[in-house]
């Protein structure tokens, strides 16, 4: 092997962490934790580049027959819709966001947890990702808080 070739092969070696470092600088992750509440909009306020995470809500509250049915059994679950409002001003390329949602208990454990990938579309303003959140009924009331972590990268 001619020293060119040794010296070429070498500089590609050191350069690759380089290159891949820069891709995984453009994931940034972000932690929020928001008031536990039926239809109650919360502010987020995360922003990379041109995407931000304007604000959440849960949605499909349970109602008095639910509450009512999970008095007669403690593991009955209801199904709660969170809903994300975005905006990405890139009008180019889609952005993607995770979403992971995290209830937790008051006594350090988890009573409900998920996670979703969703594309955050370019060009759009004040558009929404949803996803489903399914937790005992009896831990509604509880619940006083819940943390939601975004990971955010161009598509």
């Amino acid at each position: 092997m001619t020293r060119t070739a040794v010296a070429t092969l070498l500089l590609s070696l050191l350069a690759a962490p380089a290159a891949h470092a820069a891709d995984s600088g453009d994931r940034k992750t972000y932690v929020k934790t928001h008031a536990f509440g039926p239809d109650r909009e919360s502010k987020v306020g995360v922003r990379q580049g041109p995407v931000t995470i304007d604000s959440v809500r849960i949605r499909n509250w349970p109602d008095a027959d639910d509450f009512a049915d999970a008095e007669a059994d403690r593991n009955e679950t209801h199904t709660m819709v969170v809903e994300f409002e975005y905006s990405n001003r890139d009008e180019a390329r889609d952005w993607k966001c995770r979403y992971t949602v995290t209830i937790p208990g008051k006594d350090g454990s988890v009573w409900a947890e998920n996670d979703r990938t969703a594309t955050l579309d370019r060009g759009k303003i004040g558009d929404t990702n949803k996803m489903f959140l399914k937790m005992k009924t009896r831990f509604y009331k509880q619940a006083r808080s819940f943390k939601v972590e975004y990971v955010i990268w161009r598509d």
